[in-house]
């Protein structure tokens, strides 16, 4: 069971996926409210996740576990249009309040193909991607998205450097803008489990683009350079290749 986000990232290097997570703290003392309120808070969070970043994600898999992991629920095969009811369904049947929700996800977003590099497609697909939320009687509340590099990455194809980053960008960038309006709260954890993924308050920065190597051409060695035998002159003896030195210039009259 991951407790923080320290132990999602973990999980993340140990599987070798590059992600990037945001998240906030709700400041909401839960040990003041019923566990049917709880629920609702963990209900609202999703809410407002999934509308914050409609267009962008889609509900996978439902993992809830209750407090002191009294209960452990899972749900997989999710229906986007009816993902709402069906949690609300699984909630009403709770008596006690949930410690942790975590959703996984699916991708929307633009990538390149080989066949056709210059033609950018919409497609989803299937990388790390989620939204967790914690809370109950010892806890305040933290909930956090994280979402795969591909989409941000440089991809080589047909040797050249396509980026997707200028066209994904934008789409998570004004998601978690919205996520912040929609839950008035500001993103205050903003981490990453690699350095070649650099991630600020919204979204990723921009890949830099990696120059290409230049080829040196190798430098001869001393002994077979043009004028050079490696041996030592004679004295007074002009270097084969070397044009003896000038005769000083008279002095003007």
């Amino acid at each position: 069971m991951l407790t923080s986000v320290q132990d999602f990232l973990a999980e993340a290097t140990s599987k070798r996926q590059v992600v990037g997570t945001w998240g906030f703290n709700s400041n909401r003392d839960f040990s003041k409210v019923s566990a049917e309120e709880t629920n609702v808070w963990f209900f609202e969070q999703v809410f407002n996740f999934l509308r914050s970043f409609f267009g962008l994600v889609l509900p996978d898999n439902l993992e809830i576990i209750t407090y002191n992991a009294t209960k452990h629920l899972r749900k997989e095969n999710l229906e986007q249009q009816t993902f709402l009811d069906e949690l609300m369904l699984m909630m009403k049947g709770l008596k006690e309040p949930i410690w942790t929700l975590r959703l996984n996800l699916n991708l929307v977003g633009f990538l390149r193909t080989h066949h056709n590099p210059d033609q950018l497609v919409r497609i989803q697909i299937q990388e790390p991607s989620s939204f967790i939320a914690w809370g109950g009687p010892d806890e305040t509340g933290f909930q956090n998205f994280s979402i795969s590099y591909t989409l941000f990455n440089e991809s080589v194809l047909e040797g050249r450097d396509e980026m997707v980053w200028s066209v994904n960008q934008p789409i998570l960038e004004k998601a978690l803008k919205k996520w912040e309006r929609q839950t008035g709260q500001m993103i205050q954890l903003i981490d990453t489990n690699s350095t070649a993924a650099p991630v600020y308050r919204h979204g990723f920065r921009k890949p830099m683009r990696r120059r290409p190597m230049l080829k040196r051409r190798p430098v001869p060695p001393l002994g077979n350079a043009p004028g050079v035998t490696g041996r030592p002159m004679p004295a007074g003896a002009p270097s084969r290749g070397i044009p003896p030195p000038r005769p000083p210039m008279p002095p003007r009259k």
